[in-house]
């Protein structure tokens, strides 16, 4: 499977940022503090913990974390140019490494690339809109709508159903993307290269990248699809 151009171009552009890639399986928190983004352990990520953190720390949110309290694999939290990665201290390393590359792709492509291109297309004055701290003027908001800028600020996207699926399909691809990015700064789809069969695409990812199981699977996935069961009248039109 080719690598989205969205995907390689957020990549390229955030180890230009961080320096030389560490060796596999990759540590993120360093090149990850050549951004405005801040990386805390929590024992324990729950709603209530990220609220409890931003109340003890006296950091003014915008960003209203209303959901009902509730068991989190991490969480991203940006405002004004900044962004707060929250890992569980009591995951494995593979999670923990996991978890900060999926915030991280999550603060690179849905909260710093957005808001980089609406700076560039609309200059810094737009910057006090994406804060939340004045509404979009009418030109504003025109342009915004025909850029497909977000005006407001950033919410991570928290919401799940009872399976923990996210909500809407917006959703899905966020976290979808997040993902995907996640795994090419981790296991680049060159260096991971081919393999005999999925399982041992899988073993691989686990033991040379680093990458959780769950993770591993779901990505060689993406790099090995299963190919389709053929239609049955197909078939038999091929055996002939």
């Amino acid at each position: 499977m080719s690598l989205p151009v969205w995907c390689a171009e957020l990549a390229a552009s955030f180890w230009a940022r961080a320096g030389s890639p560490p060796p596999y399986p990759r540590d993120l928190r360093r090149p990850a503090s050549a951004l405005p983004l801040s990386v805390v352990d929590l024992d324990g990520v729950t709603i209530g913990s990220v609220r409890r953190w931003f109340d003890r720390d006296r950091i003014e949110i915008t960003i209203r974390i209303d959901e009902p309290d509730r068991p989190l694999r991490a969480c991203l939290v940006a405002i004004r140019g900044e962004g707060f990665a929250f890992l569980d201290s009591r995951d494995s390393p593979a999670e923990r490494r996991f978890s900060l590359a999926h915030e991280l792709g999550h603060f690179l492509r849905d909260y710093l690339r957005p808001r980089e291109s609406a700076t560039a297309r609309l200059g810094r004055s737009i910057l006090e809109v994406l804060d939340g701290l004045r509404p979009p003027t009418s030109a504003e908001r025109v342009d915004a709508v025909v850029r497909a800028f977000a005006v407001g600020p950033f919410a991570h996207l928290l919401r799940r159903d009872d399976s923990g699926r996210p909500l809407s399909p917006l959703e899905r691809e966020a976290e979808a993307g997040a993902d995907r990015l996640a795994f090419e700064l981790l296991a680049p789809a060159d260096a991971v290269g081919d393999a005999a069969d999925r399982d041992a695409l899988v073993e691989r990812l686990i033991h040379s990248f680093g990458l959780p199981p769950e993770p591993a699977a779901h990505y060689a996935e993406i790099l090995r699809p299963t190919a389709p069961p053929i239609d049955r009248s197909l078939a038999r039109l091929i055996a002939v």
